[in-house]
């Protein structure tokens, strides 16, 4: 028992100078990390017994070095990478990152150079080979394992620790929910946020949740359904741009550039209804930005840092501004000059209710910036395509690309969001061409991932972008803050469009003046809980939509004649991209892109080619298959 003791008092040690080394990691300065140890000692004591927990596996082991070593690795890698991630994107790690490892092996080489690349995997390989070595030379204790006193003292470091949280949580010492998770992991700590992100998922049950609830919600906080009265038989096109990165430089004090990088978008928010935009992220998190404005719900009652594309949306359907558009006869389309894959929206799209998707590999004649992104002004062409798509009236949300990070400079940034504003000047009056009556929102989804801070912005947020509606629909000009989850039933409204619950839920809301925003908060917490989790009462019990059966891209992929000729396999067609292979037996084969009308592969065996089963699939360059064109049998002659 003695030697137990004796172990504690040395782990305990250890968790708190592990815990002032991850904290200086993310705080970049000791004159941050005194501030945080004097302003919140008593946090500061909470993250280190949370980082003493796995090092109490030693009660239990006889390789009591090996353990500390391992967990200390443990930690400080997840600290480390926490503190490299702050320096991209502003957000910090949390368990949800985990789901997103392979979209950042892909983007890798677009934040570190190759040499940082192979500085890291050798620095993965030295921490692989140490506990290697350690588990073989490090001293093995003499002792035999007393497993039932080891099993008491771990239990009772659980309930310490445990009962120790709870207690902080209760007192209001650390908060559960995080508005600004950046600031939650400053002010709480990265142990206890990270803890908290990995097992505070989803939306908790509210309090009072019930078939009666949910009654009462529908007959106060909705305004009256299935109404559209902008003018007899006309609905107009709504099509949502989600700009990346997209932010007014003027609004930053220290603002570098003096000329004006964005002047068209400028003119807009003068002639046309705009605002500020309030979005759940900063630095990155696209996807959680656009599944506030295509869903209306609020983040804020999820998980820390959780994406809902990646964890409810894999496992359920949910309403959104697709479905309920699509129930007053719109047809719904997504648009995406990036990887399809990219947050599985492939997939999660067909949950969301639209009825196309055009991502990159659907496209042809686009071209990159330096740092490799699509640039946006294909986006013109896709969009004005997916509208002559349909005789009716099109909901057509699109995410652009061009002002993804990393960025050389400020200057270059202000390059990339130039070039978007040409984009957007060049849709617009590529819009005003058209007769159909059109209302066009576009928005950032959040500010660049550069090092900033609140009080450096002029409107003192981080969490600030804007958004504008153009229109030739004569809308009155309103200027109005709204929140992303917000932005869909304010644009609908005017439109005098109401249907669908969480719509009319916010429309509700943003038209009463004396609303109460404690309890319109409260509701929406009780809506969404019940949408995504609970038992669908403000539906009746059962969840009425249905996954659609989402198309990839707008044009049919069509092959019209296979041939073989000196070992080559020409296939002609229609609609083809650099993003098309022939696959043989299902096995892609090195494709070469002529033109939208002819693909090749080149040294094809003859009898490979005569025996096996010909398709064309759409394929990232993930390698994940997409759609097919057909499939053919090669005839000697054809």
């Amino acid at each position: 028992m003695k030697a137990n003791v004796r172990w504690l008092g040395k782990l305990i040690f250890l968790s708190a100078l592990i815990n002032i080394l991850i904290e200086l990691a993310a705080r970049k300065s000791l004159t941050g990390l005194y501030t945080y140890m004097r302003d919140g000692f008593l946090i500061y004591l909470l993250n280190t017994i949370i980082i003493l927990l796995p090092f109490t596996l030693v009660f239990i082991t006889r390789r009591k070095v090996f353990c500390c070593i391992a967990v200390s690795v443990m930690w400080l890698f997840m600290g480390i990478t926490n503190g490299i991630l702050l320096i991209f994107r502003t957000t910090p790690f949390t368990a949800a990152d985990f789901r997103l490892v392979k979209y950042a092996i892909s983007l890798a080489t677009v934040y570190f150079t190759w040499m940082q690349i192979i500085l890291m995997v050798i620095g993965f390989g030295f921490a692989a080979t140490l506990l290697l070595f350690v588990w073989k030379k490090a001293p093995v204790s003499c002792e035999k394992n007393r497993y039932g006193i080891g099993s008491v003292t771990i239990l009772a470091c659980i309930v310490t620790v445990l009962g120790a949280t709870s207690l902080s949580m209760r007192t209001g010492l650390v908060a559960v929910h995080f508005g600004n998770i950046g600031d939650g992991f400053r002010t709480y700590g990265f142990p206890y946020c990270f803890s908290n992100s990995i097992f505070n998922t989803g939306i908790s049950k509210p309090e009072g949740y019930s078939d009666k609830a949910m009654e009462a919600i529908k007959d106060e906080e909705l305004v009256q359904e299935n109404t559209y009265a902008l003018s007899e038989g006309t609905k107009p096109n709504v099509i949502m741009i989600q700009l990346e990165s997209f932010f007014d430089p003027t609004l930053w004090k220290s603002n570098p550039v003096k000329h004006d990088p964005i002047p068209f978008f400028h003119q807009l928010e003068k002639n046309y209804p705009s605002g500020y935009l309030n979005v759940p992220v900063v630095g990155a998190g696209t996807a959680n930005t656009e599944f506030e404005s295509i869903t209306g719900m609020n983040l804020d009652f999820f998980g820390p840092g959780e994406y809902p594309y990646k964890t409810v949306l894999k496992r359920t359907s949910a309403e959104s501004v697709a479905f309920d558009l699509k129930n007053i006869g719109y047809s719904a389309h997504a648009i995406h000059n990036n990887e399809a894959t990219f947050y599985d929206r492939n997939r999660v799209f067909s949950q969301l209710g639209f009825d196309t998707f055009t991502p990159i590999e659907y496209m042809n004649n686009f071209e990159r910036n330096p740092t490799g992104w699509c640039k946006d002004k294909i986006l013109t062409g896709e969009i004005i395509k997916t509208l002559d798509s349909t005789p009716g009236p099109d909901y057509i949300y699109t995410i652009s690309v061009q002002g993804h990070g990393k960025y050389p400079s400020f200057e270059y940034y202000c390059q990339q969001i130039g070039e978007m504003d040409e984009f957007i000047r060049s849709l617009v009056n590529t819009l005003r061409t058209r007769k159909e009556p059109t209302v066009l929102v576009m928005y950032g989804d959040h500010l660049p991932g550069f090092s900033w801070t609140e009080n450096e912005m002029k409107n003192n947020s981080l969490f600030q972008t804007e958004y504008v509606i153009w229109n030739n629909m004569n809308l009155p000009v309103v200027k109005k803050d709204v929140e992303a989850y917000q932005l869909a039933a304010h644009v609908l409204d005017m439109l005098n469009i109401h249907e669908g619950t969480m719509m009319r839920f916010h429309q509700k809301f943003l038209n009463d003046k004396s609303a109460d925003s404690e309890g319109y908060l409260r509701d929406m917490k009780t809506l969404e809980y019940d949408i995504l989790y609970g038992n669908h009462e403000v539906y009746g019990g059962e969840n009425p939509y249905e996954s659609s059966n989402l198309k990839m891209g707008v044009d049919n992929i069509t092959i019209d004649k296979v041939v073989f000729n000196d070992s080559n396999v020409l296939i002609y067609g229609n609609n083809f991209t650099p993003y098309s292979k022939i696959c043989f037996d299902g096995k892609a084969a090195e494709t070469t892109y002529v033109w939208p009308q002819l693909i090749i592969a080149k040294d094809i065996p003859e009898r490979k080619a005569i025996d096996s089963e010909i398709s064309v699939w759409q394929i990232g360059r993930d390698k994940v298959p997409l759609s097919e064109a057909g499939t053919y049998h090669f005839q000697t002659g054809s």
